[in-house]
């Protein structure tokens, strides 16, 4: 169990080996670690010496020879909040030069392509920006609410953002009666109706842009920007949007 929070943690394999076998052992010298932790004695003095950097163990020398020793398990409480600490400041950092970057972006400036995301990391902001960089309505088919309760919830935020900012959309279902479905019914500026028997792939049309959903362990996006290809899912929406039902 701890091996997994430690990897977690920013530990390697061979950090989480070492520092557990000095735990055990109390102080020794490499060879005796290299035994005990099946590390290979090419790689511990590496090993070592990356977790003497991050405080986790001490060096002392008896006699010219070299002996490591664990540090207190608290210390991987306060590299932890070392690490913390300047993933925060980099951040900040990082929020301080956002508008620069996103002026070196092309996005939307008459680039068309086909573009894979994955991850809500990616498909997050890429979807949320939409409300900077569209006007038109959001069409969107295949929903369905038997997804992972995650995907369903990551859309409710949406779209309450969405009506926040006065954007209107409508949403053809592929099943109905759901709390999920609902809620779509309840949401101003939402038209819903459903088609049971077509269960299209999840798809979003907006202006000229055409995102394909995957919902399996990781949120998957096809993005296109494309005018003709968005206008053509566009109609098929409309025609099946004639024969939905509300």
């Amino acid at each position: 169990m701890y091996e997994e929070l430690l990897l977690d943690s920013g530990l390697t394999q061979n950090e989480i080996k070492a520092y557990l076998t000095l735990l055990k052992l109390g102080k020794s010298q490499s060879g005796k670690i290299v035994q005990e932790s099946k590390i290979s004695s090419g790689k511990i003095y590496e090993t070592l010496s990356k977790l003497l950097e991050k405080g986790l163990i001490e060096i002392s020398v008896e006699n010219g020879i070299k002996q490591f020793v664990a540090s207190n398990p608290e210390s991987l409480s306060l590299y932890m909040k070392e690490k913390r600490d300047k993933l925060d400041q980099k951040a900040q950092e990082l929020e301080k030069i956002i508008p620069e970057l996103n002026q070196l972006r092309s996005f939307g400036q008459e680039m068309e392509g086909v573009f894979l995301v994955k991850g809500f990391r990616g498909i997050k902001p890429l979807v949320y920006e939409l409300f900077a960089k569209t006007t038109g309505e959001f069409l969107v088919m295949g929903v369905r609410s038997s997804k992972n309760q995650k995907f369903n919830t990551f859309w409710t935020h949406w779209h309450n953002e969405r009506v926040r900012r006065g954007r209107k959309s409508r949403l053809l279902f592929t099943d109905r009666d759901t709390e999920y479905w609902r809620f779509f019914q309840r949401l101003k500026l939402t038209k819903c109706k459903s088609v049971t028997s077509l269960s299209p792939s999840a798809v979003m049309v907006v202006n000229d842009n055409t995102f394909i959903f995957s919902y399996q362990e990781e949120l998957t996006c096809v993005h296109i920007i494309s005018a003709a290809i968005a206008q053509s899912v566009a109609s098929f929406f409309d025609s099946m949007w004639k024969i939905a039902r509300y």
